[in-house]
């Protein structure tokens, strides 16, 4: 194809790009422009906003909590382009182009109704469920905390006892359970979960727990999430030997975890194309003593749950991490409900996902754990059946986190489970006092 005059080609798809382009805007191949951006400046430049990267072509840049809304409207333009071409190479059928076409339209419609009213950026929420808020104010960067938090979640200050809190208790102690089933309608379990425990050089305790999603057939999937827990454990042992539980950087040690993972996939899939593509998604949960630092990479969940509530509102369910999907961003800018969002039939098209780029941006938080609270990892092959609900029910209702999980696999496959499933719970109790 020739280039239109002033721009140039493609070297894999030969279309005509702007020749200040970084990346083909029809299937994402980054050009050799020195200069320029369809997205302002080059990455090159200090104090660029981070850049983003979407399935295929799009590409947005996020400012701070902000997107340009403009850029928005070019990464859905090129979805439609994206699909187009699959269409015509015979790469998509038919349905799945003018189903997934269609959907981008309505989002570029409700984009460019936001900028004939003069709106030029949106903000990013966090995630689907309502914000959490805490009532105990940090004195140092004023975020807010659960009654009975000792350190802010934040900027880990620690907090003065108030009037509310209970007596200090001894230390926590872990009950886990973990089942990973194929589901109803799979023949292959590309799912992957992990419970690891590591003895760190103070003699103190690590708890790794894991679940991965693959993606990219059922072999390429199957291997993806196998190698992103083998690689992830591997990490955390290597690094147990060498520090102890006052260690400052737990944040950063589960963000290096699931980077390590993504160059082993994606090196992986680049020496064998039958894996060409592959990958999976990733949530872990770093337990060390009474806080898990929790990282993410795709759409599996991470949910925190107590009777006595998670929040000031006394919810007893609340999601921690973010869905990076397409459609939690139609979320974000109004095209969507959660509600409608929780079975929008494109809603496992994720934008963020282990080992399918070089390299990839994982969520850390840090939760403070207390006498009650469980963490529920999941894929998305549970969420897809059960509602928050359900889920929270089916845990409190259960003696064990094993036989909580067995419950929640049995309740998923009676409603003919269409995905892989796997539950991993965490309970948080009291130690007795010695």
């Amino acid at each position: 194809m020739t280039a239109a005059p002033g721009n140039s080609t493609c070297p894999r798809c030969e279309r005509s790009v702007e020749a200040a382009a970084r990346f083909c805007r029809h299937c994402g191949t980054p050009l050799r422009s020195p200069t320029g951006s369809l997205l302002d400046q080059p990455a090159e430049h200090p104090g660029e906003p981070d850049e983003v990267v979407l399935p295929a072509p799009r590409r947005i840049q996020v400012e701070g909590e902000r997107i340009s809304l403009r850029a928005l409207q070019q990464m859905v333009s090129a979805g439609v382009d994206w699909w187009q071409m699959r269409l015509q190479a015979g790469e998509a059928t038919r349905e799945e182009a003018i189903s997934s076409i269609e959907e981008l339209r309505k989002a570029l419609g409700s984009l460019s109704h936001q900028l004939a009213q003069g709106r030029e950026t949106i903000r990013i929420t966090t995630t689907l469920t309502p914000e959490r808020r805490f009532p105990v104010g940090c004195p140092r960067c004023g975020k807010g905390n659960r009654i009975h938090a000792r350190f802010c979640i934040s900027c880990g200050m620690p907090l003065a006892a108030t009037p509310e809190r209970s007596p200090e208790p001894p230390g926590l102690r872990y009950a886990t359970g973990l089942v990973s089933d194929v589901g109803a309608r799979r023949r292959v379990n590309q799912d992957s979960g992990v419970v690891q425990s590591f003895r760190l050089a103070d003699g103190s305790k690590l708890i790794c727990c894991l679940v991965a999603d693959g993606m990219g057939g059922a072999q390429g999937g199957e291997r993806a999430s196998a190698l992103a827990c083998q690689t992830i454990i591997n990490h955390l042992l290597e690094f147990s030997r060498t520090v102890d539980k006052s260690y400052a950087g737990w944040r950063d040690v589960a963000r290096a975890a699931i980077a390590t993972a993504n160059s082993a996939i994606f090196r992986e899939a680049e020496v064998n194309s039958d894996l060409r593509g592959m990958g999976t998604t990733v949530v872990l949960a770093l337990i060390i003593g009474e806080t898990a630092f929790v990282g993410s990479a795709g759409d599996s969940r991470v949910y925190l749950l107590n009777p006595r509530g998670v929040d000031d509102a006394s919810h007893q369910i609340a999601q921690i991490t973010v869905d990076h999907t397409m459609v939690a961003r139609l979320v974000d800018i109004g095209q969507l409900t959660a509600e409608q969002a929780r079975t929008h039939p494109r809603r496992n098209v994720l934008y963020r996902s282990v080992g399918v780029e070089a390299t990839v941006e994982s969520d850390v938080t840090e939760q403070p754990l207390q006498n009650g609270d469980w963490l529920l990892l999941c894929s998305d092959g549970l969420t897809n059946e059960l509602s928050d609900d359900e889920l929270r029910d089916t845990v409190f209702q259960a003696a064990s986190p094993q036989e909580a999980c067995a419950n929640l696999i049995a309740m998923a496959n009676s409603r003919g489970a269409r995905d892989n499933v796997t539950a991993l719970l965490l309970r948080a109790e009291d130690r007795p006092a010695a």
